[in-house]
C-alpha cells in the first residue's frame, strides 16, 4: 500500500508549514487570587534569568472554573533564602541536593496540595500569580506504582 499521497507534501503540517493556519494562542492570564486545590505536575532544579540557583514546583488547579491552569513557584538558594527552600521543600521529602536533582514527583506518587495564591504586578506592570501558602492535603500512592519500579525478586535485585 502506498501512503505517499496521504499528507500533502509528503509530511504532516507542522513546524513553519503550520505557522500559515494556525490560530494564535489566547493571551497568558493569571489565576484570580484565592485558595485552589492542585497537583504538583513536576519539580525540578533549574537557573533564574540572572543565573542563580533555583527549584521549580509546577502546579495544576484540580477544581473549579481553572481547572487545568498551571501556577509555578520558585525558590532560590541565596544566603537569605536557602533556609525558607528548604523548610517549603522538606514537606515534599525533598531534603537533599540530591533528591532535588532527581526526577520528581516519583512514578506513581501524586502531591495533592491546597494553594494559596495572590495576584503580584511586577516592575514591567505585568500581573503574575504569587502563591503565599501551600499546604500538602496528601500524597497518592498509585497501585501501578509496584508494576513500575523493579522490586524484589522477579526483575528487581536479588
Amino acid at each position: 500500500m502506498d501512503f505517499t499521497n496521504a499528507i500533502p507534501n509528503g509530511k504532516p503540517a507542522g513546524g513553519i508549514d503550520a505557522f500559515d493556519s494556525a490560530a494564535p494562542a489566547p493571551d497568558f492570564t493569571p489565576v484570580p487570587a484565592g485558595i485552589y486545590s492542585a497537583r504538583v505536575l513536576r519539580g525540578e532544579y533549574c537557573s533564574t534569568k540572572a543565573g542563580a540557583d533555583a527549584y521549580r514546583l509546577r502546579f495544576e488547579v484540580t477544581e473549579g472554573p481553572n481547572a487545568g491552569k498551571t501556577i509555578i513557584r520558585t525558590w532560590t538558594f541565596g544566603p537569605k533564602a536557602v533556609g525558607y527552600a528548604k523548610l517549603a521543600l522538606s514537606a515534599f521529602g525533598l531534603t537533599s541536593t540530591a533528591k532535588l536533582l532527581s526526577p520528581f514527583p516519583e512514578p506513581g506518587r501524586e502531591y495533592l496540595v491546597r494553594l494559596v495564591v495572590a495576584l503580584q504586578r511586577g516592575d514591567d506592570g505585568i500581573e503574575r500569580n504569587d502563591i503565599k501558602r501551600i499546604d500538602l492535603v496528601r500524597v497518592v500512592e498509585s497501585p501501578a506504582a509496584a508494576f513500575m519500579l523493579p522490586g524484589q525478586g522477579e526483575g528487581g535485585p536479588k
